[in-house]
């Protein structure tokens, strides 16, 4: 059966969503002290200057580390709002030497000239692990048209590229065995790197194929714990076997309800699975809830706030969710698998939000 391609968002996004891809895991300046104390040993810290009146305290600490969201800054001052001093994407390798009791490490990085040098991360944009691996670079075809994203996910992946079936790609890496990270040039001589879903593909992945990471980054599950987080239980496995997902009844809007309109909406599904989700396939929302079908929907929440209840053809959702490709006037509902995603599609409707 041939793929929609335009299940799972594909319009284009603004960055400033990128971040709450990211659900990093990465040691922290508690966890690291409270290690130090727990083995009776010493350490020292020192004070960094990081725009407030106290400042902040860092503790030496070397490991290595992976960028977890599409793209990551390394700024001047352990800050918001400091300068950036070299932007890097997902899955660059990254040398912490030190933690901050603010949530940013700093790291080492290589100048434009090739000359070492320091700066500070935002630790939720790191993870400890790889779930992206290099692979021996080798040349595939494409079986079917598809998007290229630059990220591997449809709900959060841009649309940055297109190939049609025929066309030659370099796969230089695999994510989950769902996606492939490619790279190949465009007829104006320009080069692409991005991700294609393994279907998409002539392609047999195999574990003795992988090489072991270098350069590539980590997307880590999240504790659950979040903005929203609750006690769930009744987990109810999917009708097409993706595994255990959260099952939630349809509530239609009450006849007294206060409506406010929010215009046309383009809508779309999603599931939690690899292909929909990328790394994050584990039903753990942006606010740290448990997707629930018939509940949970991904907006832009710079348009409709977190925790809206939302009027879509009558039923009330919750936004507890987001996207890279939900921008305005779009919203991605949560259903139970990858096909009913599919078979439910897209349309446009008149979205209202329930004024409390």
């Amino acid at each position: 059966m041939k793929k929609k391609l335009w299940m799972g968002s594909l319009i284009l996004t603004a960055t400033v969503l990128t971040a709450s891809i990211a659900q990093a895991s990465v040691a922290d300046y508690e966890s690291l002290t409270n290690a130090y104390k727990q083995d009776g040993k010493e350490y020292t810290t020192e004070e960094i200057k990081d725009g407030s009146v106290e400042g902040t305290k860092m503790i030496d600490h070397k490991d290595v580390v992976y960028v977890s969201s599409k793209t990551a800054q390394i700024c001047k001052a352990p800050q918001e709002g400091s300068k950036c001093l070299k932007t890097i994407s997902l899955g660059t390798k990254v040398n912490r030497v030190g933690i901050c009791e603010n949530g940013w490490s700093k790291v080492k990085f290589k100048t434009k000239s090739g000359e070492s040098s320091t700066g500070y991360m935002v630790n939720t944009s790191l993870d400890e692990n790889s779930q992206i691996t290099n692979v021996k670079e080798e040349e595939v075809k494409v079986t079917e048209d598809c998007i290229v994203r630059d990220y591997p996910g449809m709900k959060d992946g841009q649309q940055i590229g297109e190939l049609l079936e025929e066309d030659v790609v370099s796969r230089i890496g695999d994510c989950n065995g769902e996606w492939s990270k490619v790279t190949y040039e465009e007829i104006d001589g320009s080069t692409v790197t991005g991700f294609v879903p393994n279907v998409y593909l002539d392609i047999e992945t195999k574990e003795s194929d992988s090489e072991e990471p270098q350069e590539e980054g980590t997307i880590h599950e999240s504790s659950g714990d979040g903005l929203f987080a609750e006690a769930v239980t009744g987990v109810t496995a999917s009708a097409d076997g993706v595994g255990n997902v959260q099952i939630g009844e349809a509530i239609p809007v009450s006849a007294d309800a206060k409506l406010i309109p929010m215009g046309t909406f383009r809508i779309t599904h999603y599931c939690q699975c690899s292909l929909c989700c990328g790394p994050w396939a584990n039903g753990i929302t942006s606010t740290g809830v448990i997707a629930t079908t018939n509940r949970t929907i991904a907006v832009n929440p710079s348009q409709i706030p977190y925790g809206s209840k939302v009027v879509i053809n009558g039923q009330v959702y919750v936004a507890e969710d987001c996207g890279g490709a939900i921008v305005d006037n779009c919203i991605d509902i949560y259903v139970a698998g990858h096909q009913e995603a599919e078979d439910l599609g897209v349309y446009y409707t008149d979205v209202y939000v329930i004024q409390e």
